[in-house]
């Protein structure tokens, strides 16, 4: 449970060195005399909350906390150890920006957004979609432009079924943002998807053909792939050969390097040049 406390020689080894080996505790060592170490001693606080650690505070100006400052090899002041197991896990020099100081601490502890993020991640592995997507609604509120919920947003309404949003959004991805290759690949695969809703599909092939795209959506791509090689090997021509074509998206999906891609790529080629 997030908590300050002041630290001095008598509580240490219980709020610190004992409290440290089931949960990382973050020791600030501050002083009354530097303008800076008030207002980073707040922001700590405030980060101690969201990110669920107690923060030890340790007063330089105190003549009983010596042996402290002179352990931890104390520098300037304000300073921050991260004591995790017994042990110093980072030292955090001078003043840094909340964002620099945040992905610090998050080596140790996880932020409100992390955690929720997680949180999105594990509902839509889980493909509970309905629950991810009010959690995502609300995150982007904040955060509008962050490319990570975006693409997340579009996995979850793609799980819903509300396609034409989801190509709406990952159509807007580009080259320049780190998301780009999965975006792309999730587009490629709304064709699949958009089939894989078909009623009263009609036709030998046809029923194959939509059986492969409903694995391809589920993403069990080397169920599909076999799926579509059997029917180009049955029927090479049906639907302007549309199995092929395919899995040519499939390898694009997978991209040049993934082992099914070298492996499909192999037996398609054999199938064709019979």
């Amino acid at each position: 449970m997030a908590k300050v406390v002041q630290i001095t020689a008598e509580n240490f080894e219980t709020e610190v060195i004992q409290a440290s080996e089931t949960r990382a505790v973050a020791v600030l060592f501050s002083s009354a005399e530097y303008p800076d170490c008030a207002p980073y001693s707040q922001l700590l606080g405030s980060l101690s909350t969201s990110m669920d650690f107690t923060l030890g505070v340790v007063s330089c100006d105190d003549r009983e906390n010596m042996r402290l400052i002179q352990a931890f090899r104390v520098q300037s002041v304000p300073e921050v150890h991260v004591v995790s197991k017994g042990e110093i896990g980072d030292v955090i020099q001078g003043v840094l920006p909340e964002a620099d100081l945040k992905k610090r601490l998050e080596k140790f502890f996880v932020s409100d957004e992390a955690r929720m993020m997680m949180e999105i991640e594990e509902a839509i592995a889980q493909k509970n979609f309905d629950e991810a997507l009010p959690t995502l609604d609300e995150a982007l509120k904040k955060a509008p432009d962050d490319k990570k919920l975006q693409l997340l947003w579009a996995k979850a309404s793609i799980g819903l079924g509300d396609t034409e949003k989801a190509k709406e959004l990952l159509k807007k991805f580009t080259e320049a943002d780190d998301q780009y290759r999965e975006a792309k690949s999730l587009l490629e695969l709304l064709d699949f998807h958009a089939e894989a809703a078909k009623k009263d599909v009609q036709g030998k092939e046809a029923v194959v053909y939509q059986q492969a795209c409903i694995l391809a959506a589920d993403e069990r791509f080397e169920e599909s792939l076999q799926a579509f090689l059997n029917l180009y090997v049955e029927a090479p021509e049906w639907n302007d050969g549309a199995a092929k074509k395919a899995m040519l998206t499939l390898f694009g999906v997978l991209g040049p390097k993934h082992e099914l891609t070298w492996k499909y790529r192999a037996k398609l080629n054999t199938m064709m040049f019979i």
